[in-house]
């Protein structure tokens, strides 16, 4: 069992905070792998970006509609198009317009606060909702062989997850500290997503109730047994009291956001009014108000859109269910939020993007509705986003049929890489390293607000020492370059100092700092100009393993060869030993590395791919506890 399946299944683990009566689910990540890297990554740039989940695909043809292929579109959709009349025109084009129940979203197109992608999907989509959502969730296309991911370990995390490994790899030891106040991503409804899970551990945790704070033990338990879900019980006490500790800053900032002044969000009362995506936003817009440092939060829009039964009313295309409880939801949801946190002064800082797992074949089919389909638009909403329209219309031929779909134009993770690098403050090696791959940006941002620091610092191990890597842009105009270093975050020290011997425009530099014996170190680059005028790279996080002092390589082992290194000399007897999921001994060996640093040895083929197994290693008093999986 995986942690993901583990921590799904675990009530410890589920039970949120209750805002308003909704679930708030808080975290590095909230269980996405790709969303935890990423929220790390903008914690130290001051942006926030709200992802609003349409689950179920959405039919993008009867959203976004392309007016120059009405004709043929009428031939093609005959049990749903909406009446060419009814379609909201947009400012600046007479080729596209809304549905008639967007008026939220078009008037933030008409003043400049809407960007529309179009036909975003991936190569050779899949249609199965559980698949394609984990393919959105983890910034990765793999696709299923016989139900199960043919790279389940790299399908396991997630694109923000991924981001937030790279930019607090001690997560969530040390978590809350001055800089991460708030948790690095919250969910506010719905279930924990994929795309919050690190490669080693969700960026996620729920804490109580603001107004009512449910009630949670702190007393230390009884230790877990040494088994897999001992590990992962241990796992649930560490975040448990994490939870404790993010909640008092949560609550602090839900009460410092006090209650919204919009008069934009629908009512509440009576039920078949009540508008869940916004009651959503409303606690979002509330938390960002009272200035808690989250820079990620994703809000689950509760109906689905799965429609491929009566979605849209026989007698009346522009009403139904797609339009009134869908798309008339979803835009007054997200124009009362604009509204909001613009009256709370914090638009700048907040930009909001709509995701669907694919879209809906272009052919309407016998039961007034659509079915699983590829390309379909993506909504980005804000005061800095590059207003109008990516891309153009689809071509829909004269004749269409059951096979006829809508093309891709951009690529998922073109829209991914692009928040990352001209929003989330990342480099585009960040971004290639999050997204296994190189992909061109998409013009979403006003490229005068999009941030370009002087400097851009990597960090990363080697052995026994700490080695920094900087870029440095404008690089004429400095003098020299402080190295400092922190083990809190908040109090940095002069470690020493590199002089700019050199007039290039962009340089590189490179240095080494001896591996300190403190469970996290941070690092960051002061420069200071010709001038005496000073400015800071953005600061980075090294989880110190020299605790532990082992590292066990290729993980998942391929040929069931196992490599361990040791970071320093051993010369003395090694217990190696591996337990199954239940805390059965499978494996047990004992080596001596005579001063080796790294040694390798073959197990049994009895061990199950794809399978969670935990690798004990015990020496001088040293007990080291891996988890491996075998390919």
């Amino acid at each position: 069992m995986n942690r993901r399946k583990f921590l799904s299944n675990s009530a410890l683990f589920t039970v949120p905070i209750m805002l308003q009566g909704l679930p708030v689910f808080a975290g590095e990540g909230v269980l996405n792998p790709m969303l935890q890297k990423l929220a790390m990554s903008a914690a130290n740039c001051g942006k926030v970006l709200v992802i609003v989940q349409m689950n179920g695909g959405n039919d993008g043809l009867n959203m976004v509609i392309p007016l120059d292929q009405y004709t043929n579109l009428a031939a093609a959709r005959p049990g749903v198009l909406i009446p060419q009349a009814s379609v909201l025109p947009l400012s600046g084009t007479t080729t596209v317009g809304l549905h008639p129940s967007m008026t939220g979203l078009r008037d933030l197109y008409n003043n400049g606060k809407l960007a529309i992608v179009q036909g975003v999907s991936y190569p050779n989509p899949n249609y199965s909702h559980f698949f394609a959502q984990d393919i959105w969730f983890s910034g990765t296309t793999t696709t299923p062989v016989g139900g199960t991911s043919v790279t389940a370990a790299t399908t396991s995390t997630g694109w923000l997850g991924r981001n937030f490994d790279i930019n607090h790899p001690s997560y969530p030891t040390g978590y809350p500290n001055a800089i991460n106040t708030g948790p690095m991503a919250i969910q506010v409804g719905g279930s924990l997503p994929l795309s919050l899970r690190g490669t080693t551990d969700y960026f996620g945790y729920n804490a109580p109730n603001p107004t009512s704070l449910v009630s949670v033990a702190i007393a230390e338990p009884e230790p877990a047994p040494l088994n897999d879900y001992g590990t992962e019980i241990t796992f649930l006490r560490q975040m448990r009291n994490q939870s404790n500790a993010f909640a008092a800053n949560i609550t602090a900032a839900w009460n410092a956001g006090g209650a919204t002044t919009s008069t934009m969000y629908p009512p509440t009362t009576p039920s078949s009014v009540y508008n869940g995506l916004a009651e959503q936003l409303k606690v979002v817009a509330r938390l960002i108000g009272g200035g808690l440092s989250t820079p990620v939060y994703i809000v689950n829009q509760p109906e689905g859109y799965d429609t491929h039964d009566v979605q849209v009313d026989p007698l009346d295309f522009t009403t139904g269910y797609h339009a009134v409880k869908c798309l008339g939801r979803l835009s007054s949801a997200i124009s009362a939020f604009q509204n909001d946190i613009t009256l709370r002064n914090k638009a700048d800082i907040v930009t909001g993007m709509t995701y669907s797992e694919f879209g809906r074949r272009v052919i309407s089919n016998a039961n007034n509705g659509t079915d699983h389909g590829t390309g379909a638009p993506v909504l980005f909403f804000g005061n800095k986003v590059n207003p109008g329209i990516r891309g153009t219309n689809p071509i829909i031929p004269a004749v269409s049929n059951g096979n006829t779909q809508v093309p891709m134009q951009f690529d998922f993770r073109q829209l991914y890489t692009t928040v990352m690098q001209q929003w989330m403050c990342m480099t585009g090696a960040e971004a290639t390293t999050i997204l296994n791959g190189t992909f061109s940006t998409v013009p979403i941002f006003n490229a005068a607000i999009v941030p370009l620091t002087g400097m851009e610092l990597l960090a990363r191990w080697d052995n026994e020492f700490a080695v920094l890597d900087f870029e440095v842009l404008e690089n004429e105009t400095y003098d020299t370059f402080n190295i400092e270093r922190s083990t809190d975050g908040t109090i940095f020290r002069l470690i020493d100092t590199i002089a700019n011997t050199t007039n290039n425009n962009k340089q590189k530099y490179t240095y080494k700092d001896n591996r300190i014996n403190a469970s996290v170190v941070y690092y960051r680059i002061k420069g200071i100009s010709k001038q005496g005028e000073f400015s800071y790279s953005k600061i980075v996080l090294l989880k110190n393993k020299n605790e532990q002092s082992v590292r066990v390589f290729p993980n998942p082992v391929t040929n069931h060869t196992i490599n361990i290194e040791f970071f320093t000399a051993v010369n003395e007897a090694v217990q190696i030993s591996i337990f199954g999921a239940l805390g059965q001994k499978l494996y047990s060996n004992q080596i001596n590395p005579q001063g080796n640093k790294i040694v390798t040895f073959i197990v049994p083929h009895s061990f199950d791919v794809e399978t969670l197994y935990i690798l004990h290693i015990t020496y001088g008093g040293n007990v080291v506890t891996e988890k491996i999986l075998f390919l």
